[in-house]
């Protein structure tokens, strides 16, 4: 049987809702993925749904014990409840070429009769990091794990969280609330998360992401919102400069693992594993020509200079050369 476009924003709808509790169980994202990936015309009707409801700033009931008390909670099911049938026909029977001054106009009316009449301005935290890895634990709950030489800021305003990752590595947990989505800017890049556990690195014209739980939408440099990748668990995202990013699968439970003091690689150009242990020296570590072919699988236990570049010499044939300037790995015939 043919699904009208009807009920496939009935389903966005009740999907979006029952993802808008924090509780939500893993079975329940993996079953939203499938769906989600069985047809675009999913994808599409759900990010109109998420799209709208941030901007009527509609609450969930699942919210509704954050609220003020003066705030008028709007009638939005909760996990197992029907969505109303005046919700969906609000959604589903919008003329397309009525949204954008319809939304404009309900949120309005949402921000003067709700809402005090405040702008959503929210200060800017900067954070970074040195020598050593910090935590940072934001007002919602939501974790970051920085890594050595790295520097983010973070904006928390009522309708969107931003994080903008200057430089470096960081891991996230995020808290999720549908109604204040959280976004990574990464240099040209950018991170939409859905709710979940995730890991990225930009630094020079590396970027990276891979997911430990859940699901985040990805958009590479130089592509348009609507090419957005989305991955899930054990899933990674990798551009460097201007070429093609490239997909993998990766151990969900080995995202992030510089936080346990292991570095742990697959197949990975050994400039890329230079300019991370550059992160854990005095000075940088660089490739020369007679290496920069050279890829590495395989872990390194974070540890003093010497004994991270033996270990390194135990599984690729460089010879690590010192200088007042720089760590120089250069090929060594064996």
């Amino acid at each position: 049987m043919t699904t009208t476009q009807p009920q496939i924003e009935d389903q966005a709808l009740e999907w979006f809702v029952r993802l808008s509790d924090v509780d939500a169980p893993a079975f329940a994202w993996i079953a939203f993925q499938d769906w989600l990936e069985a047809d675009d015309a999913h994808r599409l009707a759900y990010d109109d749904v998420e799209r709208t409801w941030v901007e009527l700033d509609i609450i969930p009931v699942s919210a509704a014990v954050a609220a003020p008390a003066e705030v008028t909670v709007l009638p939005v099911a909760a996990n197992d409840e029907d969505v109303s049938p005046a919700a969906r026909r609000a959604l589903r029977r919008r003329p397309a070429w009525l949204l954008p001054s319809f939304a404009a106009a309900a949120a309005v009316a949402v921000v003067v009769g709700v809402w005090p009449q405040v702008a959503d301005v929210a200060p800017t935290e900067s954070y970074h990091t040195d020598a050593a890895p910090r935590t940072v634990v934001l007002s919602d709950g939501t974790r970051i794990d920085m890594n050595r030489h790295s520097e983010l800021s973070v904006r928390m305003g009522r309708k969107a969280r931003t994080v903008t990752l200057t430089d470096g590595e960081a891991a996230f947990d995020v808290a999720h609330n549908a109604a204040r989505p959280f976004t990574i800017a990464a240099g040209d890049h950018s991170v939409r998360v859905l709710g979940t556990a995730f890991n990225v690195l930009s630094h020079g014209d590396r970027f990276a992401v891979d997911v430990e739980r859940g699901i985040v939408a990805v958009t590479p440099a130089g592509a348009t919102k609507t090419a957005a990748v989305r991955l899930v668990a054990g899933q990674k995202i990798a551009q460097t400069g201007t070429q093609t990013p490239t997909l993998s699968q990766v151990a969900a439970d080995q995202t992030a693992m510089w936080r346990q003091g292991m570095l742990v690689y697959r197949d990975a150009d050994l400039g890329d594993v230079a300019d991370d242990l550059s992160r854990y020296f005095d000075k940088p570590v660089t490739v020369d020509a007679s290496a920069r072919s050279m890829h590495f699988t395989g872990a390194l236990r974070v540890g003093d200079e010497a004994t991270m570049l033996k270990q390194l010499q135990d599984f690729v044939p460089v010879r690590a050369t010192r200088s007042p300037t720089d760590v120089r790995l250069s090929g060594d015939a064996r």
